[in-house]
C-alpha cells in the first residue's frame, strides 16, 4: 500500500503533524521504533507551557514558542486536555541576576511575548509567600502555563487515529530510498511506500535525514533529571531563577494534577538510553529548590525521573535553533527540537505542513475531519448517574485498583479496548496515571499485572514494563 505521507516519530510533534494532515484528504501512516506514542523526550516533560522569553530573540525556537503557547488554548479545548495559564516568576538574588532577567525580557519582547513586567522582591513574595527573603526582584510573565503532557500526546494521537491516521509501533526505519517519484521506507516490519516523508524522530532525526542528504549536524543526548513532590503544591506559579555557578536552568512548577516538579538538570549523556537519575543530579535540584523556597519540605519527594533531549553540538550557542527544513525533495525534517519543543509543537506542525505543500503535497480539505476528542470519564471522578450507567455495563468498574489515582478495573478495561491501547505497563501508566501517586505503584502493581495477564492471555512473566527485555515478573517461587 502506498501512503501520501509517512511520519517517522510518534512524539508530540509527529502526532500533531499527523492530526494536522487529517484536515485534508490524505492517507497517513505514523511509525515509531518504540512500543507506544511519546516514548522519547515527550514523556519526560515538565508540563510547562513556556511563554517564550528563554530562546534567542527572533529565532524559530523563540517565535514558535511564543505563538505555540497561545495556540494551546484552542488545541486543549478541542482535545479535552487540562491546561491553565498560571503565570511565572523569574527571580533574582542579586543585581547581576536582575540584569540577566532584563535580558530575558528583551528576548521575550522580540519573540512576541505579551504583558511581561518587572516586580520587586516584596511583590513577588506577595504572590508566592514561601519565596526566599533573599529574592530582590523578579519578572512576572502571565502567559506561562501548565499542561498534562501525557494527555496532550494521548488525546492528539487518539484524535488523529479516529480521523484515519494509522499507527505502527516497534517499527524501526532501517533505510529510505527514492524510487520513481516515491519513497520506499524499509523497516524491521516490512517495506512501505509514500509520496512524502516527515521526519520527526527526535533523537534519530539526524540519522534518518542522512538517507537523503549529507549529514551537517552533530546531535548528541543531554539528560535532564526531575524530582516529583507529593501534593498539594506549595507554589501557584512556575518559578525560574537567574542562574549562579552553572545551575542549569532548574525550575519549580506546579502540575495540573496538583503536585509539584523540580528540575531539570542538564548533563551530557553517553546515549539516549541513559535515563537513570543520579545522586549528583538530585543534589543539584534540591540545592536550587531550597535556595528558591527555603522552607520546602524535601520529605515530600516521592519519585525522580530523567529524560533525554537532542542537543545540537556543532553550532555556537548563539546560533543554535530549532531546524525545520526540506531535507530533500518531498522530505521534511525537524531537528534539534528540545525544550520548549512541546510548547512550540502546534506552530512547528503547521510549518511542516507548509513545507510539504511547497514540495507539492496536494491538500484538498477533508470536510469529515472532526477536531474534537472527549476522553471517557474515569469512574470515580464522574457523576453518580454516569457511575450507575457504567456499573450496569460492567461491574468491574466497582473494583478499585489504583487507590492513589482513583482508577478501577473498569477504567483499565476501557483503555485496553481503545483505538490506541497500551502494550505494556508504562503504556497503561501513561493513559491512566496508574502507579504515579503517593505509593508509586506499591499497592496496585500486582493487581494490574493480573488484569493485563488475563486480558492479553499471557503469563505474568510476559508483561513488560516498557519495551523488549523489561519483564516486571522475573520468575516464580514455586510452580
Amino acid at each position: 500500500m502506498k501512503y501520501d505521507v509517512i511520519v517517522v516519530g510518534a512524539g508530540i510533534l509527529g502526532c500533531l503533524t499527523a492530526r494536522e494532515l487529517m484536515k485534508y484528504k490524505l492517507n497517513v501512516l505514523v511509525v515509531d521504533k518504540e512500543s507506544d506514542i511519546g516514548e522519547g523526550a515527550t514523556k519526560a516533560n515538565s508540563g510547562v507551557l513556556y511563554a517564550g522569553f528563554h530562546p534567542r530573540g527572533g529565532s524559530l525556537k523563540g517565535i514558535s514558542c511564543a505563538i505555540g503557547n497561545r495556540m494551546h488554548e484552542k488545541l486543549c479545548a478541542e482535545l479535552d486536555v487540562p491546561m491553565e495559564y498560571i503565570g511565572s516568576l523569574f527571580v533574582a538574588f542579586h543585581e547581576e541576576g536582575m540584569e540577566a532577567i532584563r535580558e530575558k525580557m528583551k528576548k521575550g519582547i522580540k519573540n512576541g511575548v505579551p504583558d511581561m513586567r518587572m516586580i520587586s522582591g516584596d511583590e513577588a513574595r506577595e504572590i508566592e509567600p514561601m519565596l526566599s527573603r533573599d529574592v530582590i526582584g523578579a519578572m512576572y510573565a502571565p502567559t506561562t502555563g501548565i499542561i498534562s503532557p501525557f494527555k496532550l500526546i494521548l488525546h492528539t494521537a487518539m484524535n488523529a487515529a479516529v480521523n484515519g491516521v494509522q499507527f505502527m509501533f516497534d517499527t524501526k526505519v532501517e533505510d529510505i530510498r527514492s524510487e520513481a517519484g516515491s519513497y520506499l521506507v524499509h523497516t524491521n516490519r516490512g517495506d512501505f511506500k509514500a509520496s512524502f516523508i516527515v521526519n520527526t524522530s527526535g533523537e534519530g532525526a539526524a540519522d534518518l535525514e542522512r538517507f537523503v542528504r549529507p549529514r551537517d549536524l552533530v546531535i548528541k543526548p543531554k539528560r535532564g533529571e526531575y524530582l516529583v513532590f507529593d501534593c498539594p503544591s506549595p507554589i501557584r506559579h512556575v518559578i525560574y531563577q537567574a542562574q549562579e555557578n552553572d545551575e542549569k536552568g532548574t525550575l519549580l512548577a506546579p502540575t495540573v494534577d496538583g503536585n509539584m516538579l523540580a528540575g531539570p538538570t542538564s548533563y551530557n549523556a553517553r546515549s539516549y538510553k541513559c535515563t537513570e537519575t543520579t545522586q549528583a543530579g538530585i543534589n543539584h535540584i534540591t540545592h536550587v529548590a531550597k535556595k528558591i523556597l527555603p522552607e520546602l519540605d524535601l520529605g515530600m519527594v516521592i519519585a525522580s525521573f530523567a529524560g533525554i533531549r537532542a542537543n545540537i553540538e556543532n553550532l555556537p550557542k548563539e546560533e543554535k535553533d530549532f531546524i525545520v527544513r526540506l531535507s530533500s525533495d518531498r522530505f521534511v525534517s525537524a531537528l534539534g527540537i528540545k525544550n520548549p519543543g512541546m510548547t512550540a509543537s502546534p506552530y512547528l506542525a503547521q510549518q511542516i505542513i507548509s513545507l510539504l505543500q511547497e514540495a507539492g503535497l496536494q491538500c484538498e480539505l477533508n470536510e469529515d475531519f472532526d477536531p474534537v476528542y472527549r476522553a471517557k470519564p474515569l469512574f470515580l471522578k464522574t457523576s453518580p448517574e454516569i457511575q450507575a450507567q457504567l456499573l450496569s455495563q460492567n461491574p468491574a468498574y466497582g473494583n478499585a485498583v489504583c487507590r492513589c489515582e482513583g482508577i478501577t478495573e473498569g477504567d483499565i478495561l476501557s483503555v485496553l479496548d481503545s483505538p490506541l491501547p497500551p502494550h505494556n505497563f508504562n503504556g497503561l501508566k501513561k493513559r491512566l496515571r496508574t502507579g504515579m501517586g503517593r505509593c508509586q505503584g506499591g499497592f496496585c502493581t500486582p493487581q494490574i499485572i493480573d488484569i493485563l495477564s488475563r486480558e492479553w492471555n499471557v503469563s505474568p512473566e510476559k508483561i513488560l514494563k516498557k519495551g523488549s527485555g523489561s519483564s516486571i515478573v522475573k520468575g516464580r517461587l514455586r510452580p
